[in-house]
């Protein structure tokens, strides 16, 4: 077994100081490797210390900005370039391309994380986005895919050798996620003013088109005030649609009187609210694989998932229900099922099975240190 590996990971965002979300599931899967004693340097987009969600601004002045920062911040690596055994980019575009330039200059191999945004965006790109791609695929090393899902894109959109693909969750902290008692739950609901006898409906995400948060409501619009009158929802979440949704929800009256905003939170906030909910709603139109509903597995709340992307993969009879993706209608007639009939709830409550356990992140850390030992070897 090797020790004392030493890993170079590139990557747009990352949590700061003034956005600690910031794709913190690579934060996550890097904590968890450094305890397996692989020390892991982490190269991000600097632009993302002083500025909080520049994700959300596409425009071409935006845009120029964002991409001189990061490959400013890349300089960084060229120093120290030489005392690392691995590159592990996570993305294709920018973060991949630029391993990939560097691995032609410094010999050193390239283990690429694709997570799904830059693939998904590949059948509909220009060709200069998918020579770009498709040049930096075919020189890396190693790629990991986080779901089947996006494995079968990968393979159908390119002619990347599937023998070096593999599939390897992010991973969740099975630690930060976890049933809480019913006590405190009680006391956090009273805490975060939440009805202690309704059906509790959370979303959580960004409110962005590819999340579904509008299907979501349009659904909840089809419910009648009876069906209202016994359910209560909870939105974590921000971005560009948000000032959109409230609008819609505040024109439905009855709807707007049941609902509760909240900003995005920490992991630990992020569990008492899974455990606030009796059912996690998991609205996209596309979905790489879908972490928030694993989180609120793992917190013993049931999902309801749209059958899009990666969610297919994990959710099951025991812990949820899909719907057709994009389809309010199909969503309202779900969440009417569980509103008339406290059965179907109290089955998936009393047993949500394992399968969020083969997502922990100590099993994909695992995963990861072997690919790299192999690889190394």
């Amino acid at each position: 077994m090797m020790d004392n590996m030493k890993i170079a990971v590139i990557c747009n965002s990352y949590p700061t100081r003034i956005n600690k979300n910031n794709q913190i599931f690579i934060k996550n899967i890097n904590d968890e490797l450094s305890k397996l004693a692989v020390d892991c340097n982490v190269y991000y987009n600097p632009i993302f210390n002083y500025w909080s969600d520049p994700s959300s601004h596409k425009n071409i002045f935006a845009n120029l900005i964002k991409y001189t920062f990061f490959f400013m911040g890349l300089v960084k690596i060229i120093f120290n370039i030489k005392s690392y055994q691995i590159l592990n980019p996570h993305g294709v575009i920018f973060s991949g391309f630029s391993a990939i330039i560097l691995k032609s200059i410094f010999k050193i191999p390239v283990i690429l994380y694709i997570h799904g945004g830059d693939l998904n965006l590949y059948p509909s790109a220009s060709p200069y986005y998918q020579k770009i791609y498709n040049y930096t695929i075919n020189r890396s090393d190693i790629i990991i895919v986080n779901s089947n899902d996006i494995k079968n894109k990968l393979l159908s959109y390119t002619n990347v050798n599937s023998k070096i693909v593999r599939v390897i969750s992010p991973g969740i902290n099975l630690d930060h996620f976890f049933p809480l008692p019913k006590n405190k739950v009680k006391k956090f609901k009273k805490r975060y003013h939440i009805s202690q006898d309704k059906i509790i409906l959370l979303f959580v995400g960004n409110a962005i088109k590819r999340k579904g948060l509008d299907i979501f409501v349009d659904a909840l619009s089809l419910l009648d005030p009876n069906q209202l009158n016994k359910i209560e929802v909870m939105f974590c979440t921000n971005g560009p649609e948000l000032s959109k949704i409230k609008s819609k929800v505040f024109k439905l009256h009855l709807l707007h009187s049941i609902t509760k905003y909240f900003d995005k939170v920490d992991q630990t906030t992020l569990n008492i609210f899974y455990n606030m909910a009796t059912v996690f709603v998991f609205p996209s139109r596309d979905e790489p694989l879908g972490l928030v509903g694993l989180e609120a597995i793992a917190s013993g709340t049931p999902v309801i998932g749209a059958n899009i992307g990666g969610i297919p993969e994990y959710i099951n009879d025991d812990n949820g229900i899909l719907f057709e993706s994009g389809n309010p209608h199909d969503l309202a007639n779900v969440i009417k099922k569980l509103i008339d009939d406290k059965s179907q709830l109290i089955k998936f409550t009393s047993n949500l099975g394992s399968q969020h356990t083969k997502h922990s992140i100590h099993r994909s850390a695992l995963s990861l240190k072997s690919l790299y030992e192999i690889f190394l070897k």
